[in-house]
Order: structure tokens, then sequence, then C-alpha cells
């Protein structure tokens, strides 16, 4: 008896076992990859965020011009971060031996500054991220802050969650 072959080369068995393959495929990468319609990611809700960027060792001049109530950019993309809700500032010391003590001793270095500005803005919170303006904001992370008369490199030290 002579098997029945649809377009010369496949068989109807064949063709089952290649429909069953793909399926199995299909469900195996939506189970793996996430793909179900439910992730936290497309759900985030919009709130009020608001983080603290520390630069050290900022000229003194630096840190006497950010505002509360202005705006903040990024220095390097020009991407408004948000307004200025808080301005700190701290006196830069310096770690230094003391050979005659055999001790460190933190000096304070004239004309230097440590700022810490908190800055404000509307951000959605993922599994992964804080985003605030467009900016994705973690602790640890680098950023370049300027304003009107003022700009410097600082760490972000700390985020509030919509406080």
């Amino acid at each position: 008896m002579k098997s029945k072959k649809v377009f010369g080369v496949f068989n109807i068995v064949d063709i089952i076992l290649i429909l069953v393959v793909i399926a199995a495929a299909a469900v195996g990468a939506k189970m793996f990859l996430g793909g179900n319609g439910s992730s936290a990611d497309t759900t985030a809700a919009t709130k009020t965020y608001s983080y603290v960027v520390m630069g050290a060792e900022v000229l003194d001049e630096t840190a006497d011009f950010p505002v509360v109530g202005g705006n903040a950019y990024n220095s390097s993309t020009s991407a408004y971060l948000g307004t200025v809700k808080e301005v700190a500032t701290e006196q830069f010391t310096e770690t230094v031996y003391d050979k005659d003590t055999s001790k460190f001793h933190k000096v304070p270095v004239e004309g230097y500054s440590n700022i810490y500005v908190t800055i404000e803005g509307p951000g959605t919170e993922t599994e992964k991220d804080i985003t605030v303006n467009g900016t994705t904001v973690k602790t640890g992370m680098e950023l370049n802050v300027k304003g009107k008369g003022y700009a410097f490199k600082g760490i972000v030290v700390e985020v509030r969650d919509g406080e």
C-alpha cells in the first residue's frame, strides 16, 4: 500500500508531528520567557518620588547656588530630573595620617563642601527600577546634576517613596 504524500515530501503523520513540535515550542517559550499579559512592568502606577544626590568636594561657591524650587537637569543628557526640594551642605574633610600620634584625623578642607540636593518628581516603580521623569534612579548611581548657576557630579545616596 502506498502512503499519500503532501507536497511530494511530507505525509500526513509528518505534518502532524511538525505542528505538535511547533505548538510545544510556543508554549515553552511563553512559560519560560514570562509572556503573560499581567507583567508588573506594564502596570506601574505614577506617583511622586524624591532622591538625594550627594556631591563630594564641591566648591563652596557652587554649593551656594542650588535653590529650593529650582529645576535640576542631567548635565550629560540635558534631561529634566525634577524640582529641587531640599539643599544641605557640610564641610568637606580629608582623612590625614599624623605621624606623631600614629592616628588618622579628619581635617576640614578650606573652600570645599559636600552638598546634598533632594530632587522630586513624578515616577514609576517596577520590579527592576524606579524611574523619575524618565531617568532611572538607583542608590549608588552616578549622576551629573546642573541647574541655574551650578553643576556637579554626584552619587544618589537615597531614594524615597512618595513622601
